[in-house]
């Protein structure tokens, strides 16, 4: 049967595009009618070798590929599998329809299942896929509902876009505040103030106090700037370093579930994650064990990570998954709704629904953090500001004829 690819408007007034396997085009809008989906445009996919893209004007096209390109991709396939497609298929019309930077991944993907390898196999020969990925994946091909667990890795890829995209969209203003005025302010310690300062000394006009406490400042800044950029390449650069080391990154991370405002913003991402990652695992039927392992390597907080480690560690010598992590980091609700269930035998649905709460709560802790950076930026670099034009306009008045005070 032929493919349609077409885009659509769901209940709640979502925009999604995807394909469709249908005998023509009537029956596709009349399946898509039935999914709660109004049609807002339809065309069939043509299948012959000349259609398919391999050059396009607009450079973005060669990108490599990246999470949105694996989400979307995903989701299609899994659509694809539930309508009787085979995953080489799924992946051919992936590799056909898809821009021209992805085509080479998923032309590899498919070379190696052809060789006799598993999909899972494939996948972790690309960064792209992500462990939580890969292993959902496996999961779905050892119990045959591989869509459904596309499905699962294509939302769980969207959720951590969409939250990425939050955070730095909500940072991008205190940014490019923080950067022009620290533009701004060197350029008159370097440029303006010290020709303010050649003019009153040729005029034998007195320097105003805050003038002079400016062009002192300015002074020491042109003086040490070599010194202060090299410090602060190496301190980046110790940092970085220090980051790599096992033991220092584990302090460090440590450390920064305590810093005041930004400590619970991590600790309620590192909640998210654990009870976001867990809970899909579980749910798509790996051990406990297993998913705690996982977990371990894929925590990005080697303090949590560890904890994770050393839970599954007393959870094989039959201890509860509670306790080893009560001083772990994460929110103290978490703990206890995960005792309720261990014993109701229902920790998969648990964690779902500690997802969905969390995650409301980091947000809103995301919002309150921009809100303190955003008014607390403009009194900073107001002040700054406002320092330095009020000691440029004093000086000018002094060179002018007035008497500074």
């Amino acid at each position: 049967m032929p493919f349609f690819s077409y885009t659509a408007r769901d209940r709640s007034g979502q925009q999604t595009s995807d394909i469709i396997e249908s005998a023509n085009q009537d029956s596709a809008v009349m399946a898509l009618r039935q999914q709660g989906l109004l049609v807002l445009k339809i065309a069939p996919l043509k299948k012959k070798a000349g259609d398919e893209k391999t050059w396009s004007l607009n450079p973005l096209d060669y990108r490599s590929i990246t999470s949105f390109d694996v989400e979307h991709a995903f989701h299609q396939m899994a659509v694809m599998l539930r309508s009787g497609i085979s995953l080489l298929d799924a992946l051919e019309i992936t590799r056909r329809y898809g821009r021209i930077g992805t085509k080479k991944v998923w032309q590899q993907i498919s070379d190696h299942i052809l060789q006799g390898g598993t999909f899972t196999e494939a996948l972790q020969e690309h960064r792209i896929f992500s462990n939580l990925i890969v292993h959902l994946i496996r999961v779905g091909e050892e119990t045959g509902s591989l869509s459904t667990v596309m499905d699962q890795a294509a939302k769980e890829m969207e959720i951590s876009r969409k939250l990425k995209k939050q955070i730095f969209g909500a940072l991008k203003y205190p940014a490019f505040t923080l950067l022009m005025a620290i533009g701004l302010v060197a350029f008159m310690l370097t440029s303006i103030v010290p020709e303010i300062k050649k003019l009153l000394k040729i005029m034998g006009k007195p320097m105003p106090p805050i003038t002079q406490a400016l062009i002192d400042v300015s002074d020491w800044f042109v003086a040490n700037s070599m010194i202060l950029l090299v410090g602060f390449i190496v301190s980046i650069a110790v940092f970085v370093l220090l980051y790599n080391v096992k033991i220092t990154r584990w302090w460090i991370d440590r450390i920064a579930l305590h810093i005041p405002v930004f400590g619970k913003v991590f600790r309620l991402a590192g909640t998210v994650l654990f009870c976001r990652a867990m809970g899909l695992l579980l749910s798509a039927g790996v051990l406990i064990i297993d998913a705690l392992e996982i977990m371990s390597n894929l925590h990005g907080n080697k303090f949590m990570a560890s904890h994770v480690a050393h839970a599954r560690e007393r959870v094989m010598l039959g201890s509860s998954l509670a306790d080893p992590l009560e001083n772990a980091g994460y929110m103290p609700l978490v703990m206890q709704m995960i005792k309720v269930g261990e014993s109701s035998g229902a920790l998969d649905e648990i964690l779902a629904e500690m997802t969905e709460y969390h995650d409301e709560l980091l947000r809103q802790a995301i919002a309150t953090l921009i809100g303190l950076i955003a008014p607390t930026m403009t009194i900073i670099v107001g002040g700054i500001i406002g320092f330095v034009y009020a000691a440029f306009l004093v000086a000018m008045f002094s060179a002018a004829g007035g008497s500074p005070s």
